[in-house]
């Protein structure tokens, strides 16, 4: 999934129609995705005496996640598209990187 995000950026910001519709498009299927299975990446991971506060963790984490992501996009967007796209590029792959170490570590 994170490789096919990582092209969104350059999608959502091309000068055809189309090309953003389907950049849209991607983005919201690998939104859906992605809610459904951390949060089962989250239960497998956490006991089950845990798992309230892992979530709350979780979402915690997501949400600042989120203000300094729309943050820096804030920045970026009007006069540096190009680096705003290797940012969120750079950003999926360190977290696909970081994916596959919890999963080969279990």
């Amino acid at each position: 999934m994170p490789p096919l995000v990582a092209a969104v950026p350059l999608m959502v910001f091309a000068d055809r129609l189309g090309v953003v519709l389907i950049g849209v498009g991607i983005w919201g299927i690998a939104t859906g995705v992605q809610d459904s299975t951390v949060k089962a990446y989250v239960a497998d991971l956490v006991p089950a005496a845990r798992r309230a506060t892992a979530y709350g963790v979780f979402a915690a984490v997501q949400g600042m996640g989120a203000l300094v992501g729309g943050v820096l996009a804030g920045a970026l967007v009007l006069d540096h598209v190009r680096a705003l796209a290797g940012v969120i590029a750079l950003l999926q792959l360190a977290s696909l990187l970081l994916l596959w170490r919890v999963i080969r570590s279990r």
